[in-house]
């Protein structure tokens, strides 16, 4: 039973609330990459996800970064590191095709089969994991969410853990479609709309990046 209630909030994490700076990254990469990279980035959204839970759970931590300096901090940090990766994703160019190919009406995926330049398996855990490492709004959704359990289950570790392993199970399922489901596009995407998604991409984690720091700093969050 504790199970199911952690399957319910993980569907309406994933179905209402699935849709931030991470969900773009990697569909981005699960467009351009294909599933095994795109879900290597998952496995870093969920490792840090998983981090933050578990801190809380076991420490106080949650009480600390309620603090509205660390808040605004937390979310400077959080846009610089957006920042960063949307203009770097903005500038990403499908270099195996304009380099290796005059050809550029071949598929992402036929391109990605010919030219092999996948960068490591821990580059992409790495920044699905700093993706959302300094968002406040993340934080303070875990903080939400461990608090409520910690009431309902009258502060039992091991109810706790069973809860939140419904929710993580369920969001992870949920990616797994999301992610199989664009890398299903790679047949269709070639040269010229793969860099017009990295455009899009690019600006749309730097959006979220300006709203974090527009949102810390000028309206803070109390709690």
């Amino acid at each position: 039973m504790i199970f199911w209630e952690g399957v319910v909030i993980g569907l309406s994490l994933a179905l209402v609330m699935g849709f931030g700076p991470s969900f773009f990254t990697l569909m981005q990469t699960s467009i351009s990459r294909g599933f095994k990279s795109a879900m290597l980035l998952d496995i870093g959204i969920l490792l840090n996800d998983i981090m933050v839970v578990c801190l809380m759970i076991m420490t106080n931590l949650q009480f600390n970064i309620t603090d509205e300096k660390n808040l605004i901090y937390a979310g400077i940090s959080a846009g610089i590191i957006l920042i960063i990766f949307g203009i770097y994703t903005f500038n990403l160019s499908p270099s195996k095709i304009i380099n290796k190919s005059e050809n550029t009406n071949l598929s992402i995926q036929k391109m990605n089969e010919k030219f092999d330049d996948e960068p490591s398996w821990y580059i992409y855990i790495s920044k699905g994991f700093l993706i959302n490492i300094f968002n406040p709004f993340v934080w303070i959704f875990w903080i939400t969410c461990v608090a409520t359990a910690s009431s309902n289950f009258s502060g039992d570790k091991y109810s706790m853990t069973i809860f939140f392993t419904g929710i993580f199970t369920t969001v992870m399922v949920f990616d797994i479609i999301k992610t199989a489901a664009a890398s299903s596009l790679q047949r269709f995407f070639t040269e010229k709309m793969l860099k017009r998604l990295n455009q899009l991409t690019g600006i749309a984690l730097i959006l979220f990046a300006l709203v974090i720091i527009i949102r810390v700093v000028f309206f803070p969050i109390s709690m």
